[in-house]
């Protein structure tokens, strides 16, 4: 099943019955998954409140407070939560309006993932560089579908499960050193920063800075890196007229040719046609 939904269309419970204070722009339902990008608007406050459904959101701008089960957690750009069914949470929303990526898995499609089945018991809210990567390429498939779309979603879908089971593998267990380590490349990540100048700066050798960030984030230092920047360029991309080649060395890349081959590994689409899709919608 395929809906769009207008900008600006008011859907505050969600044609599946997901309480929602936001906007669903775009939605579509495969395999027993239902994909929506959806839009909340700032200083907005959802009391608390729980799902039938199991849910995955992925922020993709903006920020906003969840308290789950009395702990609270500020999501950002790149948080990824994981809502259990019956599981109370409340929400509130920060200065500007927020863009996140929902996907909810319908009760016969959970039964297929009982090898996740402790891992999706339990909520969670943990930073994911990739899921945020995985976020924008969905909704790259909501807002411009082809023949290929509904598989190409389920696969996504099934690699934001697979991201959730290593995010319950590492835990919260990482020292403080290595979280230092990608604070840093979260607020740096157009900065030339080598491994050396990392490691030197928390005082561990680079060969265990590698290792130990490998295991954390599943990727290199580098790739993180890539990503972050891949994220940021794109964000510009829909609020700016900044030439994609002002883009690529603002971001950080060798040149244009490079940023383009990096974009659509990343992204599944070229810097132009990401930028007319998003202007477009």
């Amino acid at each position: 099943m395929y809906q769009q939904r207008a900008p600006g269309t008011n859907d505050a419970s969600g044609p599946w019955g997901r309480p929602s204070a936001g906007r669903r722009e775009w939605s579509r339902e495969v395999a027993g998954f239902v994909f929506a990008e959806a839009s909340y608007a700032a200083q907005a406050r959802v009391a608390r409140h729980s799902h039938e459904l199991a849910g995955l959101a992925i922020v993709l701008e903006g920020g906003y407070r969840k308290r789950i089960q009395r702990i609270d957690h500020d999501c950002r750009p790149g948080t990824m939560t994981l809502e259990p069914p019956g599981v109370s949470h409340a929400e509130s929303y920060g200065r500007v309006d927020v863009r996140a990526l929902l996907v909810e898995i319908q009760p016969r499609r959970l039964e297929m993932l009982a090898d996740y089945a402790p891992v999706l018991r339990a909520p969670m809210c943990v930073d994911d560089s990739a899921a945020r990567t995985i976020g924008r390429r969905v909704r790259h498939e909501l807002r411009a579908p082809d023949a290929a779309s509904a598989l190409v979603l389920e696969g996504l879908a099934l690699e934001l499960v697979a991201a959730v089971g290593r995010a319950a593998e590492r835990g919260d267990g990482a020292p403080v050193w290595l979280r230092r380590v990608t604070e840093r490349l979260r607020e740096e990540f157009r900065s030339d920063i080598g491994l050396s100048d990392l490691a030197a700066g928390v005082g561990v050798h680079p060969a265990h800075l590698a290792r130990a960030f490998r295991a954390r984030e599943g990727c290199s230092v580098g790739e993180f890196v890539r990503r972050l920047r891949i994220e940021w360029a794109a964000g510009q991309m829909a609020a700016t007229d900044t030439s994609l080649s002002a883009l690529a060395q603002a971001a950080g890349f060798f040149d244009q040719s490079h940023f383009t081959r990096v974009f659509a590994r990343q992204m599944g689409t070229s810097p132009a046609r990401y930028r007319l899709l998003i202007r477009r919608s």
